[in-house]
């Protein structure tokens, strides 16, 4: 085996060292002025036809400098034309017979005719398709006045805001934000497009960037990840701008926020701020997610046993199970929220960067939980009632760092810190209720249970780029390392009446317990990619070492009343499990290159493997899990873009996960009482498939907008529950199961109508999910699907009208193969409509209406909602001073009420939440600005 490694391993480096060859294309430049007055002419418009072929034809735009380039033509004659507004058309014969065809300086005539018709006729293009970029003139969608970036992302063709907040590109979430292509509050994209103002944008640009993986290591891995940027207009940089508002409202609700932002050519500076009382957590997924560096499991996950999910709904993110962040936005919640962002750049060809951020949160919130769950146990369905009361108090610090070092043209450091600072008190009163519909109650009870967590986090990374003069190649180096420590300590008192036979048995629990997770983690990158056999083909070789350590404990103690102290050990709920697993994989890679077609395909051969002791309570070695993997890893990317803005992606990958400490440890928790899970030593590391498939297609000429997705991943060795009910109570495993696999595909098409203003778009979407369990060692197949169809119209009239219209349907049915398991089906609707009309000059009416429905569900839990918000506004100072007077909930429907289905269960959860307020608010709109026309950073986060 090692012979043959080896022998593969000199043909690939053999193969690495091959020369290139030259191939027989050309390239045409020029550049284009003004007759008149010898400037640069941008944005103008360059098209070049075969004199043999006139359907074939390439176009591209000159930039700022009046310059533009035709790259990797066919050798062979063209005709060329120029065009530009407000001057005269350039038509002109080229030969392309040489290598580099250069046109030189060519000047054009203005247009009187056309210039007369500049104000009349003259619009700038909505969108534009560019190299793995969609970009939009912000100034072409129409918002209200002080509208943040989030209302003009709604009115963009293919872009949907979710009620959550999220943005959607072709059924992609955007991942990472950035402002004129720096980070912006991390990468968190709600940061920017909650705060920063519409009116200060220029375009926004969708750009399917590299992942940051394939950034660091010079290797593309074909994947992409959705880029949201911003680039802001030239007249908000030298200057600040942003805004400042304070309300008070009826029923003590106060909301005071502010918003300041300083750009220039080379520094962004901004400061938030935020403190009310009306639920607007400035926490979701994205947060957690940047406060861990992407490992919101080794943090939040119990390292212990527990149940594990993360929700988000409503905007809201829930770590079930976990204790942190658990429920901590439901309710009435009080958040005192802020944090200052700091980039900038030094040195005539941007030699060093820095990017930096510190962010901090407060929160304390009641929260009133009522749920009905149905559980299906085998030739029985089991249902609960239960009533929950949550106090919660929250402290988080997040701090990030990213300097870049560029010693010269060729070279690229990096250096990435990050630390985070976690602190959770969660309170908890709660009273169930179980019965079976055939043999009727189970149980009943209730529990208290505080619970304290501390979560500080460590993460650093030193990446190192050198490419190779005359585009040779480039090698890079790449290191990082993580901290991550979960400490957490409860008291736990419950009394349970188990009812068998009509009798009840009655059970009390008083506990204390606590749990360290310690996790260390650190990888070694190296690769070096370089053209082979012609300029066409690149290869890339590539080795990796990553290495983990976890050291995770539980110790559970009783109480015992004659020393009315915690000090009598539970065995079944204490233990420690040292947890080291390591990864290696050489991987190689190849790219062809076409004018319209890419081919990116390679494989990696990966070692995996783990190394645990398990140790009691008393500290005794109780066994061993030693595993080792060796896998053949294949990826496939083809992409496509032709000059008639068409794009279509395919992507294919494979990917080896060991089983986190949580689902290996053989330890219980009883934070809930009717919920116990307990790992499993025996898992084995779970394998995936993953496709996709996505396509694009824009027509400039009338801005219609069409795009598909499809993505299927299949896992074998994925990781399911084995439940079984005791005395009504859940014991679950995780176990290997194969076939699981889910699929979502959709399409979305948007166009404007022949109304000026008036846009239309509609979409639907499918998805379908297959998952295995064991419900009382009986095996049970739940597939579930999701259907809907969802359409939007909007009419806007410069700042005088704003409206928009959005409808959304959605059909779940979820099917399990145990005969109990009967169908469920539901369906939720998501509807809104907005409208904001200035009545007279500096007076404007403005009103939105949700309406959230469900049907179907669990009796008192469908909901038919309609969320009226409407206000007046009054402008002063030239629109930079508004007075308001709102209401919320007008029609007092407000109601949190929520779904979550998993293979066994089904729980219908109702939270309680703020009614009908109405409130005055003063909003200053920052306006000192100062023209700028420094050019923009060449070395960026997008790229």
């Amino acid at each position: 085996m090692k012979t043959t490694l080896k022998t593969i391993l000199m043909l690939l480096l053999c193969s690495l060292c091959t020369k290139v060859f030259a191939q027989e294309v050309a390239t045409v430049t020029g550049k284009l002025f003004s007759a008149k007055s010898g400037e640069a002419i941008p944005y103008a418009a360059a098209v070049l036809t075969e004199t043999a072929d006139s359907t074939k034809r390439t176009g591209v735009i000159t930039n700022f400098s009046g310059e533009f380039s035709f790259k990797d033509l066919k050798r062979t004659e063209y005709l060329l034309k120029l065009s530009a507004l407000g001057y005269k058309t350039i038509r002109m014969k080229v030969a392309a017979n040489s290598g580099i065809v250069n046109l030189g300086t060519l000047k054009m005539e203005e247009d009187a005719i056309s210039l007369k018709e500049v104000n009349v006729t003259g619009q700038q293009a909505n969108m534009k398709v560019k190299k793995d970029t969609l970009e939009f003139n912000a100034g072409a969608f129409k918002t209200k006045p002080n509208a943040a970036v989030e209302e003009l992302l709604k009115k963009l063709p293919g872009v949907e805001i979710d009620k959550d907040g999220n943005i959607l590109v072709q059924g992609q979430k955007v991942s990472r934000l950035t402002v004129d292509g720096k980070d912006f509050f991390g990468t968190d994209p709600k940061t920017a497009t909650k705060n920063l103002p519409a009116d200060a944008i220029a375009k926004v640009q969708i750009v399917d960037s590299k992942t940051q993986e394939a950034k660091a290591t010079g290797i593309d891995d074909g994947q992409r990840e959705k880029v949201l940027n911003l680039t802001i207009k030239e007249d908000k940089k030298n200057g600040w701008f942003g805004n400042a508002n304070v309300a008070g409202g009826t029923t003590d609700k106060y909301n005071g926020y502010l918003s300041a932002n300083h750009f220039n050519k080379n520094l962004q500076f901004a400061v938030l701020g935020m403190s009310n009382n009306v639920n607007n957590a400035s926490f979701n997924f994205e947060d957690l997610n940047s406060f861990t560096g992407g490992n919101i499991g080794n943090i939040f996950a119990p390292p212990a046993g527990g149940s594990f999910s993360i929700n988000v709904n409503n905007g809201k993110t829930t770590i079930g199970g976990s204790g942190v962040f658990d429920n901590n936005a439901i309710g009435d919640v009080s958040t005192h929220s802020g944090g200052v962002n700091y980039s900038n750049t030094w040195g005539k060809k941007n030699t060093l960067a820095l990017s930096t951020s510190y962010f901090t949160y407060f929160s304390s919130g009641l929260g009133n939980r009522l749920s009905n769950i149905q559980d299906l146990g085998q030739g029985d369905i089991l249902r609960t009632a239960e009533q929950a009361v949550r106090n919660s108090d929250n402290q988080a610090h997040r701090f990030n760092l990213r300097a870049e070092y560029h010693p010269d043209s060729l070279t690229d450091i990096i250096f990435r810190p990050n630390v985070i600072l976690n602190y959770t008190t969660n309170i908890n009163n709660r009273k169930f209720s179980s019965a079976f519909d055939a043999s009727g109650q189970s149980n009943e009870g209730t529990q208290y249970l505080n619970q304290k967590n501390v979560t500080p986090s460590l993460f650093g990374e030193f990446s190192i780029l050198r490419r190779m003069p005359n585009n040779k190649g480039s090698v890079s180096l790449r290191l990082n390392g993580t901290q991550n420590t979960f400490n957490s300590d409860w008291t736990n008192r419950s009394y349970i009446n188990n009812y068998t036979n009509g009798a009840p048995i009655a059970t009390n629990t008083d506990q204390q317990a606590s749990q360290e997770n310690i996790s260390k983690t650190y990888t070694i990158n190296a690769n070096y990619v370089r053209p082979v056999f012609n300029k066409r083909w690149n290869a890339s070789l590539g080795y990796i070492y990553n290495r983990s350590m976890v050291d995770a404990e539980q110790l559970t103690y009783d109480y015992n009343p004659l020393t009315s102290k915690y000090e009598i050990i539970v065995p079944a709920y204490s233990n420690t499990l040292d947890n080291h697993n390591w990864l290696q994989a050489a991987r190689v890679g190849f790219i062809y290159a076409r004018t319209e077609w890419t081919y990116n395909f390679g494989f990696g051969l990966q070692q995996t493997g783990l190394d645990a002791a398990l140790l009691s309570s008393a500290g005794v070695n109780v066994g061993n899990i030693s595993k080792t993997y060796y896998n053949v890893l294949p990826r496939l990317n083809i992409s496509f873009k032709n000059k008639n803005n068409q794009t279509i992606q395919l992507n294919y990958n494979a990917n080896v996960n060991l089983p986190s400490v949580n689902d290996l440890q053989p330890v219980q928790n009883n934070n809930n009482p009717l919920y116990q899970r307990i790992g499993n030593p025996d898992l084995n590391a779970r394998k995936n498939h993953r496709v996709s498939v996505n396509f694009n297609t824009f027509s400039p000429d009338n801005n219609r907008y069409w795009n598909g997705y499809f993505l299927y991943n299949l896992s074998f060795d994925d990781i399911g529950n084995d439940v079984n009910y005791v005395n009504g109570v859940q014991l679950v495993k995780p176990v290997n199961v194969d076939g699981n696999y889910y699929i979502n595909t959709g399409s979305y098409f948007g166009m404007p109508l022949k109304l000026k203003g008036l846009r239309m778009g509609y979409g639907i979407n499918f998805n379908l999910s297959h998952a295995t369990s064991f419900i009382n060692a009986e095996k049970n197949i739940t597939n579930r699907y999701g259907f809907g169809p969802n359409a939007s119209l909007s009419y806007d009239i410069d700042e005088k009208l704003n409206t928009g219209l959005y409808v959304n349907v959605s059909y779940n049915k979820v099917n399990n193969s145990i005969p109990v398991a009967v169908n469920n089906k539901y369906f939720n609707f998501y509807n809104s409509a907005n409208i904001s009309y200035e009545l007279f000059k500096n007076f404007r009416v403005d009103a939105q209406l949700e309406h959230n429905g469900t049907a179907g569900r669990t009796g008192g839990f469908n909901n038919n909602v309609f969320l009226l918000n409407a206000g007046l506004e009054k402008y002063f100072m030239e629109r930079r001073f508004t007075l308001a007077l709102k209401g919320f909930d007008i029609l007092k429907q407000n109601t949190n009420i929520d779904r979550l289905v998993n293979n066994s269960r089904i729980e219908d959860v109702r939270y309680n939440n703020i009614t009908r307020y109405f409130y005055l608010s003063v909003n200053y709109k920052i306006a000192k600005v100062g023209a700028s026309n420094g050019r923009s950073n060449p070395r960026n986060t997008v790229n």
